[in-house]
């Protein structure tokens, strides 16, 4: 399914405010500067998920957060292991990098700075009041972790949204996938408020 003009327009736009929050979130993280750009925005049939990422057999982690309120779903944050410990690098500012423990314990932390700054510019934009869950950390082939992430959405849910997003931080270009999948009716309710509020 394709989305029209204005809709991606409207989604670009709040995009690109969560990924300035995310960003200045994620500077003050790590004591460098951020920038962060969503290139591409996509409405994608939830059937293709497993494979929207490149290959399946493909080692992946994967940061899950639930988020709930006047909409509710679930976010997945995917990254490569390449991506992965380029961002781990970041994070801790060394090559040396410490255990399994803290490693998770950063990624996890950076997804929820992710996921509530592209929440918070959904609520800048529409007032909807929305709470997310403390993330779950997943690594496994991504056509695996993928599929099981969505296993109870794909009986009433055709689509979801997927943001690409690219950080950059010196030389450094990092990216990532960022999956919006909101529950039954939820997207049409978003694109009402969202409609309806700033863009009308």
């Amino acid at each position: 399914m394709e989305l029209d003009r204005t809709k991606k327009d409207i989604l670009k736009e709040v995009a690109n405010i969560g990924a300035g929050n995310a960003a200045t979130a994620f500077s003050g993280m790590i004591g460098h500067e951020i920038n962060m750009t969503v290139p591409k925005v996509e409405l994608i049939d939830i059937q293709d998920l497993p494979a929207i990422t490149g290959d399946e057999e493909e080692y992946i982690a994967c940061i899950m957060i639930n988020f709930s309120g006047e909409i509710s779903g679930k976010i997945l944050l995917v990254v490569d292991m390449e991506n992965v410990e380029k961002m781990l690098k970041l994070i801790f500012s060394t090559d040396d990098l410490p255990g399994k423990e803290m490693q998770n314990s950063a990624l996890n932390e950076l997804g929820n700075i992710l996921s509530g700054a592209y929440l918070k510019a959904i609520n800048d934009f529409t007032d909807l009041d929305l709470d997310q869950s403390v993330p779950a950390m997943a690594y496994d082939m991504a056509g695996a972790v993928l599929s099981s992430s969505v296993i109870d959405y794909s009986q009433t849910e055709d689509f979801i949204l997927l943001l690409e997003t690219e950080f950059v931080a010196g030389k450094e270009k990092l990216e990532l996938f960022y999956f919006f999948i909101p529950e039954k009716d939820s997207l049409d309710f978003l694109f009402q408020r969202l409609a309806g509020g700033s863009f009308a």
